[in-house]
Formats: structure tokens, sequence, C-alpha cells
């Protein structure tokens, strides 16, 4: 049972303000799929300086491929000096390894929030949907309107009128089998959703990824491709309407990645994106050849001190004989 101060807490941070969001969008725009694609791309606009570093961090790491795999063939048999050297190179660059974790810092609390929000607006759980009256005196910023046409007594109409085949974005979507006669089981939102974080995902990889036969490193890769089916499988019941913002956040995701990053490995899936460069391209690969060059020359300063070291050995090897 959750304390009511936290749940208290959890509603005035994050579920009414994103609430108060929604209204104010479908107030402009009387439909409210287009109001959940309107404030997903404000969220993800507004955003935008905290996902910087991550992206920053993620095409950094494209670029210094090469150079991991230069390293990683150098010390293979050295896994203390492998790792000094990739944290030296890390350094050197002004690269974090943990950057990438900031936006699930953020995107988890959102996503569970638009979750909360469909549940409190569309009557879900046993709990009755908000009612005008109840969102105007309690839920609503003081400067957002109620839709007008209706009644105080009445809730939200969650329809999204693009989308025939979803009656209320509150309820899950089952459109793909039940339009067939078959079970409740899957939805046409969740299959497009787990497709698109499949191809985020795969756009996110690095070109040019470090061969390791680290395990840890091995199960993390292979997460990229099970990951949207395990989403699929449990998360298939959540409300129409969450999908759609998860849907709306990750094509925002992919257009991002398409001009910082590029098409990562996706030309190993679809090999026609080979012939359409990005934005990024030109100057991924002056950065790859700077990282290689300076690797290669750190590699040659640590081993030049060894080789003058061994010649100095075999000379006096050679006066001792003599």
């Amino acid at each position: 049972m959750v304390p009511p101060i936290v749940t208290d807490v959890w509603n005035a941070l994050l579920v009414h303000p994103l609430i108060s969001l929604l209204v104010l969008a479908y107030d402009f725009v009387p439909d409210f799929g287009l109001a959940v694609v309107i404030v997903t791309i404000a969220i993800r606009l507004a955003l935008i300086p905290l996902f910087r570093q991550q992206l920053r961090s993620s095409r950094a790491m494209q670029e210094l491929a090469p150079a991991l795999n230069d390293i990683k063939k150098k010390y293979e048999k050295d896994r203390v000096r492998l790792q000094q050297e990739q944290m030296k190179l890390y350094q050197e660059r002004g690269i974090s390894p943990l950057a990438g974790c900031l936006p699930m810092v953020v995107f988890f609390p959102v996503l569970f929030a638009m979750y909360a929000a469909f549940q409190q607006v569309g009557g879900l759980g046993g709990v009755p949907a908000l009612t005008v009256h109840e969102l105007r005196d309690h839920v609503l910023f003081a400067f957002v309107p109620t839709p007008p046409g209706l009644a105080d007594d009445q809730a939200l109409d969650l329809t999204a009128h693009w989308l025939p085949w979803i009656g209320n974005l509150a309820h899950p979507d089952y459109f793909f089998f039940t339009a067939f006669g078959g079970p409740e089981v899957i939805g046409i939102l969740p299959i497009v959703s787990a497709l698109l974080q499949l191809v985020a995902s795969i756009m996110a990889l690095p070109r040019n990824p470090p061969q390791t036969n680290d395990p840890t490193q091995r199960t993390m890769q292979s997460m990229t491709y099970y990951l949207p089916l395990i989403t699929l499988v449990f998360f298939r019941q959540l409300s129409a309407g969450v999908f759609l913002y998860y849907i709306t956040t990750t094509v925002f995701q992919m257009v991002q990645q398409y001009f910082v990053t590029g098409w990562g490995q996706l030309p190993r899936w679809l090999p026609f994106l080979e012939q359409i460069p990005t934005p990024a391209d030109r100057e991924m690969r002056r950065r790859e050849r700077a990282a290689i060059a300076e690797a290669e020359a750190d590699m040659e300063a640590v081993a030049e001190p060894s080789a003058r070291a061994a010649e100095g050995g075999r000379r006096r090897g050679r006066r001792r004989k003599r």
C-alpha cells in the first residue's frame, strides 16, 4: 500500500501537470490522440538540453569504436592494461560511459506518469474517471480551461479519431486479433511500438563495435534485440495512449539519432541505407580517423621505452660476451 503522501506528491509533481498539458493541447486540437502527440513532442523538445550529453556520448562512442578495436587487439591478454587504456581514451575525449543512463532517468518517470494520467482520466483500475468538475477544481492548472461542450459531470472524450479502431485511449489496443474474431492478445500500437524500439536500439549501436569476449557485453548487445520482444509480451495491456506516447517519443529519438549519430548498425539489416548519407557521417569519419591516430600514437609512445630497454639489454649482453 502506497502512503497517501507519496501519491499526493507524485500527482502534484508529474501526473497532474501532465494531465493539464494534455487538456491544454486538447483545447486547441479536439482529438486526444493528437493531444498526446503534441504533448510528447513538447516534452522531448524541452528535454533536449538533458539529452544532449547522452547524444554526444553516444556519437563519441561510435567514433571511438575503431580506436577501441585497436586497443583491444593490442592488450587482449592484459585485461588490467586494456581497461586502463580504454579509460585513458575516454578521459582524453571527455566521454563518460555512464552518460547513456541519463535518458532512462528522465524517460521512465514520464512514462509512468503518462500511464497514471490515463488511469485517472480514463477511470482504470476500478477508479471512476475524473469528471470535468473534478479536473477544474482539483487537477488542472488555473490557466487551463476545461474542454468546451462538456457538462461538469462528464468525463473527457479520449478518442483518437485518426485511429478508428481505438474507441478509448485509456483502454488497451487489442485490434490486431479481435478484429478477426480472435482473443484479446495484442494490438497494432504495441507491435508498432516494439518495432520502432528495435530500430532505434539498432541505430544506437556503434557502427564499428569493438570485438569483445566479455559475457556481460555480449549479453547487453543481445538485449538490444530481445528487449522489444519482452516489452511487447509483458506490457501489451497498457493503455493505447501510453503506446501512442511511446511511439511518438521513439520516432523523435530516431530523428535525433539520424542527425547526431547516423544510422548506427541499421545498414546491416537494410543495406540500401549505406547509399543514403546522414548529416553525421562526414564529421564522424573525421573524428574516427583522429581517434585512431591518437590511439596509435599513445600505443607507440608506450611501446618505445620498452623497445629501448630491450635494445639496451641486448647491447649489455653482447659486451659481457666480449
